[in-house]
């Protein structure tokens, strides 16, 4: 069955206990029954259990974490949650070719770069930006590639300074620019 996600953030709301160092989005939309997915000890997503869609998600150590990404983030949080609710990003399933393709940027002419087994960049063709990702045997090794992509991610994301960049380290900062993790606030 072919399906496609389109994810907005206009409704996103949160809460940082500053003493027990928690980040809870709180949500993405009206409440649904999800499941939670734990992607490390400290950072847990939850999806509707119905249609795939992102309800929330909890990030434990938020000061630890934002320190390594970027310090004046806690600070910035109000702003940058009004701004997180702008983002969106569509995934796309395929049943002819068995792919999942996850975009962050509009559709527009790409190319895809072997990223790992089953995983590809997408760029685009002007410019060569990072514009999403494709996975590949989707059924039988998505969940697989899914959580190893995510996995080295999170690896990119708290290498120790001076550590020489991998094959997974533009997908995240092309992530995280579309998030408004490391940008400024012009638009």
């Amino acid at each position: 069955m072919a399906f496609v996600i389109e994810q907005q953030f206009d409704q996103v709301e949160y809460h940082c206990d500053r003493d027990g160092d928690v980040l809870y989005i709180i949500s993405f939309g009206p409440p649904l029954p999800a499941l939670s997915m734990p992607i490390e000890d400290w950072f847990i997503i939850r999806i509707s259990a119905g249609a795939p869609r992102l309800c929330d998600f909890t990030l434990v150590g938020f000061k630890r974490v934002s320190a390594k990404i970027r310090p004046d983030l806690i600070k910035e949080l109000p702003a940058r949650v009004e701004r997180l609710k702008r983002a969106r990003f569509a995934f796309r399933y395929s049943d002819d070719t068995d792919t999942a393709t996850f975009r962050f940027k509009e559709d527009q002419p790409a190319y895809y770069e072997r990223l790992d087994a089953d995983i590809y960049l997408e760029r685009a063709v002007i410019g060569g930006g990072i514009t999403g990702f494709r996975l590949t045997h989707y059924t039988e090794r998505g969940a697989a590639s899914m959580e190893k992509l995510v996995s080295d991610m999170f690896d990119a994301l708290f290498a120790p300074a001076g550590t020489p960049p991998g094959p997974t380290d533009a997908l995240t900062r092309a992530f995280l620019e579309h998030l408004d993790l490391l940008l400024g606030f012009d638009s």
